[in-house]
């Protein structure tokens, strides 16, 4: 099975509740979907992964990869892993990477740690609207699409690309028709303001 996640960032919500702010044209519809704190820990081997549009992290002690698959930084295109036995698999045959890859952090060095509160909603059934803010004093948001399948035909990365292309023209359109929820300006994401306030490690 296949998880793939589109995202568009964002500065901040232009408005403070989503829930009760009337505006044209309104969400068709829109439901908050609580708030909650994880603990990220990004781990890299000097920066090989991430410059390969690779991101390895523990998220409350539990292990994610994203994997860039197209786009650029504030539309995001990625294939997401989680657990340790997809991410040792992934680093195994990633091109170029010759690190011993055994034990519990793949081999990688801590880069960051960081503590997220996010706040989410759902607007028109099927998009995630987030709001991060640090433990470090940065605030930055995401509009995301998540499309999980199994796919048998013939090629993959084909469909992936056709898949990825339409789910992030949704967000286009999504975003422009209700841009009055989002400020304008250009977004920083959260491990460039960290690396910006404490340098990479």
């Amino acid at each position: 099975m296949l998880l793939l996640e589109v995202e568009r960032k964002f500065r901040c919500l232009a408005v403070t509740n989503l829930l009760h702010y009337e505006s044209i044209p309104p969400f068709q519809s829109i439901e908050y979907r609580g708030k909650k704190t994880f603990h990220d820990v990004y781990y890299d081997d000097s920066s090989f992964l991430s410059s390969k549009g690779v991101w390895v992290r523990q998220r409350n002690g539990h292990w994610q990869a994203k994997i860039r698959r197209g786009g650029d930084y504030n539309k995001s295109k990625f294939e997401e892993l989680s657990g340790h036995d997809q991410i040792f698999r992934y680093l195994a045959q990633l091109p170029g990477y010759t690190r011993n890859i055994e034990g519990e952090t793949f081999g990688l060095s801590q880069m960051a740690a960081f503590t997220t509160l996010r706040k989410r909603w759902v607007a028109n059934k099927e998009f995630n609207i987030v709001q991060d803010a640090t433990d470090f004093g940065h605030t930055v948001g995401e509009v995301e699409l998540e499309c999980q399948f199994k796919y048998d035909g013939d090629d993959l990365e084909l469909y992936r690309r056709l898949k990825m292309a339409e789910m992030d023209e949704r967000i286009t359109m999504f975003m422009q028709r209700y841009a009055w929820a989002f400020c304008p300006g250009v977004p920083k994401g959260k491990l460039t303001a960290y690396f910006e306030k404490f340098g990479r490690r």
